[in-house]
C-alpha cells in the first residue's frame, strides 16, 4: 500500500478492513469494500506538487452503517497568493492551505457529531470551519490583498449518509461549485446547487460565472444543506469541477463515469480508468469520492449500469460527437442545447430549488 498522503477512507471502529492506496506522479487513488458497500477516491493535480484540491474524504462507521464523503477545491484565483512555506521549503498558496484545512475541519466535525450521537447540521459545520480556518489564517495577515482576493478560499461538497431497510438516506452540505450526485440505474442526478447566479448546468459549463459563495477565513459564507433518500442499490458521489467542468455538455460526465466503469474488472481498475479519463480532458485539478450501496459485488455494480451506458452513448454522446466533428459551429451549439434539454429533466429531478436572492 502506498503511503505519503492522507488516506481519505476512515473506519473509526478500527475494523479489520483493507484500504488500498495507489499513488503515482500527480495522481492517487484509494479503495475500500465490505459486504454491500464499495468505496473509492481519486485525486489528480495539473501542476506537480501544487494541486489545490485536497485529497477526497470518506468516513464509514460500520456498526452504525453511516458515513460521510466529501471533496474540497481550493479556489486558485481568489486564493492564488502565498500562504507561506512548508517545513521542507515548498511554497503553498492560500487555496492549497484552505482546501486541506477545510478537509480536516469537516472530518473533525463529522467524528465529533458521530461520537456525541448528535444530529449533523450546517451551522455546526460552519462554526468549526470558521474556527479552524481562522486559526490557520492568524499567521498570515496581510499575505493577501485586494477586493477579489480571499484568505484560504475553498469549495466544499459533502454527503452524510445512512443505510438501512433497503434504502440510503443522505444530507448534502456544500459551498461553492463542487457537486454532489446520486447515480441510479435511471441516470445521474445532481443533489447540490452551484453557488452562482445561474442554476442551469449548460450555462454554468459554457459561461463559467464566478461563485457567489465560498468557504474562506476572512468573509462570511453559508453552508447550504438539503436531504433525500433513494432505494438501494445506488451510488453517491462528490466531485470537484475538474471532472464535470471541462466537458462538451452536462451528459458527458455521466458518460465518462459509466464508460470507465464498464471496462473495469474491480475497484482499482475503475479508479485507474477514472484517472486516465479525467486527465485526458480536464484543465484543472480533479478529485472524486464515491460510495456504492447494495450491490453483491463489483460485477453486479458494473452490470447494473450497462443499459444506462448504452442509452447515454446513443442519445447524448454520439449525437454530440457527430455535431462536434463537423465545421458548423452553430450546428454544434444547437445540438448541445438540444441534448441538454433532453437530459436535464432526469438530471435535475432531485436538485434543490434555487432560493430567491441566492
Amino acid at each position: 500500500m502506498a503511503r505519503g498522503r492522507n488516506d481519505p477512507i476512515r473506519t473509526p471502529e478500527g475494523a479489520n478492513v483493507e484500504i488500498v492506496a495507489v499513488e503515482s506522479s500527480g495522481t492517487a487513488s484509494w479503495r475500500w469494500q465490505a459486504r454491500g458497500l464499495q468505496a473509492l477516491g481519486v485525486w489528480t493535480e495539473r501542476k506537480a506538487e501544487a494541486g489545490e484540491d485536497a485529497e477526497p474524504l470518506l468516513i464509514h462507521r460500520k456498526h452504525l452503517a453511516e458515513g460521510l464523503i466529501a471533496v474540497f477545491d481550493g479556489a486558485g484565483g481568489a486564493g492564488s497568493g502565498s500562504a507561506g512555506l512548508t517545513p521542507d521549503g515548498r511554497e503553498r498558496t492560500g487555496a492549497w492551505v484552505g482546501s486541506r484545512t477545510a478537509r480536516a475541519a469537516t472530518e473533525e466535525w463529522y467524528v465529533r457529531v458521530a461520537d456525541d450521537n448528535a444530529a449533523p447540521d450546517a451551522l455546526g459545520l460552519k462554526g468549526l470551519l470558521d474556527l479552524r480556518l481562522g486559526q490557520m489564517a492568524i499567521g498570515n495577515p496581510g499575505k493577501l490583498g485586494g477586493s477579489m482576493r480571499r484568505t484560504l478560499p475553498t469549495t466544499l461538497a459533502s454527503l452524510r449518509y445512512e443505510v438501512g431497510d433497503g434504502a440510503v438516506r443522505w444530507q448534502v452540505f456544500w459551498a461553492g461549485d463542487s457537486r454532489c450526485y446520486l447515480l441510479e440505474e435511471s441516470g445521474l442526478q445532481q443533489l447540490s446547487l452551484d453557488d452562482a447566479d445561474s442554476a442551469d448546468a449548460l450555462t454554468l459549463l459554457v459561461e463559467d460565472p464566478p461563485m457567489t459563495n465560498l468557504v474562506s477565513a476572512d468573509r462570511q459564507f453559508v453552508i447550504n444543506s438539503a436531504h433525500g433518500d433513494a432505494p438501494a442499490p445506488c451510488v453517491l458521489l462528490c466531485a470537484t469541477d475538474g471532472f464535470f467542468g471541462y466537458v462538451r455538455g452536462p451528459a458527458d460526465f455521466e458518460y465518462f463515469l459509466l464508460r470507465s466503469l464498464s471496462t473495469a474488472v474491480d475497484l482499482d481498475h475503475w479508479a485507474a480508468n477514472l484517472i486516465e479519463t479525467v486527465c485526458s480532458y480536464t484543465g484543472d485539478d480533479a478529485s472524486l469520492s464515491l460510495v456504492a450501496f447494495g450491490f453483491r459485488d463489483f460485477e453486479d455494480l458494473r452490470g447494473r449500469y450497462a443499459a444506462r451506458l448504452g442509452q447515454v452513448r446513443a442519445e447524448f454522446w454520439e449525437p454530440l460527437r457527430a455535431a462536434e466533428s463537423g465545421t458548423d459551429r452553430e450546428g454544434f451549439v444547437a445540438a448541445r442545447k438540444g441534448s441538454w434539454e433532453r437530459y436535464r429533466s432526469g438530471y435535475e429531478r432531485r436538485m434543490p430549488v434555487k432560493e430567491e436572492g441566492r
